[in-house]
């Protein structure tokens, strides 16, 4: 969409896993995302997702904005080896008033954005993807079909 593409390069996955820090109060959207990304039930499993720890880089680190920019949730690439791209969740309306403050829109956010760290660029509306880039006509929130077969062939 846009001439972008789904690219291994352009994400937060380093030697084919993601290791995680996290400091947001919505752990339980994060929790769930990454759960719903790596599953042994769809085959999503071929990018590790595991926190990081001593002996490891952090390649994604999870936080927490309030900022009244028109954004669930975003992500950051820094792009530069060995540096950490990030993911913020925004209270500004996942803690707002209306339909966005729910478990439902957090997990979405949450896994849009993660759909970003793995390389996936927004998808058009009539494919009912995770990864459509208008949170409001999202078609799940969680990996579609169309979302696992764009996994496979970026990921194997």
């Amino acid at each position: 969409m846009n001439g972008k593409k789904d690219s291994k390069t352009f994400s937060s996955v380093d030697d084919r896993e993601i290791r995680w820090t996290e400091a947001t109060k919505y752990d339980n959207a994060r929790t769930w995302s990454q759960s719903r990304w790596y599953t042994s039930n769809h085959s999503l499993n071929k990018v590790k997702i595991a926190p990081d720890d001593a002996l490891t880089s952090n390649d994604l680190h999870w936080k927490d904005k309030k900022t009244a920019d028109g954004a669930l949730a975003t992500w950051e690439r820094h792009g530069n080896m060995g540096a950490t791209d990030y993911i913020y969740l925004n209270k500004h309306y996942l803690d707002g008033r209306g339909d966005w403050a729910s478990d439902y829109w957090r997990r979405a956010a949450a896994a849009h954005e993660f759909g970003h760290a793995l390389g996936f660029c927004h998808k058009g509306q009539d494919r009912k993807s995770l990864m459509t880039p208008n949170m409001s006509e999202v078609a799940s929130n969680q990996p579609t079909d169309y979302d696992r077969d764009a996994y496979h062939k970026l990921w194997g």
